[in-house]
């Protein structure tokens, strides 16, 4: 079955459906929650009046030769969606034959160039090892499938379509896993239970963060629409979620053609056939009941990185699509950065989380049943990887490549 294309994202609405990202955890995480939590907040805080100049130029991909600027915008949020509107209008989408990634894409933000996907998707035939494991039970009364693919939360439609392997895994499972089933709240539950767990029980976030580090927040919230003085009743990570969607949306990021949210809206589970490793509620306690120090040390972070987000995110993307294990994990190392507290909360985000989900992992094998699981594919690298756990724990899994096709090995 050919991999089919996302849906053209909306050109009309809000600064469109934004994505979280620690500036750098592109691959990781509760990247897919802070996305879709993004679309709920940015209602609520994104704003376009600032005096600032900004200038973004997009491309269509079927011709290159001609760009469409967004004029001079007061922020890079809105000058990114303005230029993707004018080449979308100048371009209506059609109805897309298998294969193809013509659409529009940012090329310039502010003079800076962005990296496109024929930049960052292998230029070779040669096979390529995918973010995609088939685990089988090694019981004589079990006769479980599990495939184990890795995600990126947000990607642009230009990265599609994801090769036919994940397909051929979604088309041969009972059951589709998700990190969080996000299908199961209405959006004002997700919105409500957001807003109890960022709210500050007292003083407000100007008084929570230094001086230094609250003006270099107010200084990149004009620079991508975030109205820090609309956010004071809540708590620093709250800031630094809503500054990391922002940021990737300014590039032309967006988490409607994520890979988890690609294969959720395909519609052909029902709800008893989707489950999740996860609870919202376990996602937003971990993000927002950290520490005040710890949430002011990650903000700080996120502020110092901000100036190098199209690198690292470019670096993070072309890692994934080539399967570069090495590459992904030192950035996912790196991103860590130098404060304790910083790498103790990246350590709960992922290699305490990993254990809880290899051990949800571990029980779908004690089952007749097949399972497509889909979790960031910074869960997937290192030595205590989703992988690597199952692995010791006596399952073995086999690594895919893009030369492979799963329907011949049933």
């Amino acid at each position: 079955m050919p991999m089919r294309m996302p849906e053209q994202a909306p050109s009309s609405g809000l600064l469109i459906t934004p994505l979280r990202k620690s500036l750098r955890k592109l691959s990781g995480c509760y990247a897919l929650l802070m996305s879709l939590l993004g679309a709920l907040l940015l209602a609520l805080f994104s704003t376009g009046a600032y005096a600032q100049s900004h200038i973004s130029v997009a491309q269509h991909t079927s011709n290159p030769e001609t760009s469409y600027s967004s004029g001079a915008q007061p922020n890079r949020v809105l000058a990114a969606r303005i230029a993707l509107q004018q080449c979308q209008q100048a371009n209506p989408p059609v109805a897309a034959s298998p294969g193809t990634t013509d659409a529009c894409e940012l090329v310039v933000m502010d003079g800076e160039q962005i990296t496109t996907a024929a930049q960052l998707r292998p230029q070779h035939e040669a096979a390529t090892p995918l973010y995609l494991w088939r685990f089988r039970s090694d019981s004589r009364n079990d006769s479980a499938t599990v495939y184990v693919g890795g995600t990126v939360h947000i990607l642009k439609q230009t990265l599609y379509p994801l090769p036919e392997q994940f397909q051929q895994a979604y088309d041969a499972s009972q059951n589709l896993v998700f990190e969080v089933d996000l299908s199961r709240y209405a959006p004002a539950q997700v919105q409500n239970k957001t807003m109890q767990y960022a709210q500050l029980s007292k003083g407000s976030l100007r008084q929570s963060l230094p001086t230094e580090t609250y003006q270099a927040l107010v200084d990149a919230g004009l620079l991508y629409g975030m109205p820090v003085g609309q956010m004071q009743n809540f708590k620093p990570m709250l800031a630094f979620q809503q500054l990391g969607v922002l940021g990737m949306f300014a590039l032309g990021y967006d988490p409607a053609f994520g890979v988890d949210h690609y294969f959720g809206q395909l519609g052909e589970r029902d709800a008893e056939h989707i489950l999740q490793l996860e609870t919202l509620e376990q996602q937003l306690g971990l993000l927002f009941n950290q520490p005040l120090d710890v949430q002011v040390a990650v903000l700080e972070q996120a502020l110092e990185e901000l100036d190098s987000l199209e690198t690292t995110t470019s670096a993070l993307v072309r890692a994934y699509f080539h399967g570069d294990d090495a590459t992904l994990f030192a950035l996912m190392d790196e991103q860590a950065g130098d404060h304790p507290l910083a790498k103790a909360f990246n350590a709960q985000l992922i290699d305490q989380r990993n254990r809880g989900m290899a051990k949800k992992i571990q029980g779908y094998l004690g089952t007749d049943d097949s399972y497509f699981v889909l979790v960031g594919a910074a869960h997937l690298v290192g030595p205590m990887s989703i992988i690597a756990l199952l692995q010791r724990a006596g399952f073995s899994g086999t690594r895919l490549y893009s030369s492979q096709s799963l329907s011949a090995q049933r």
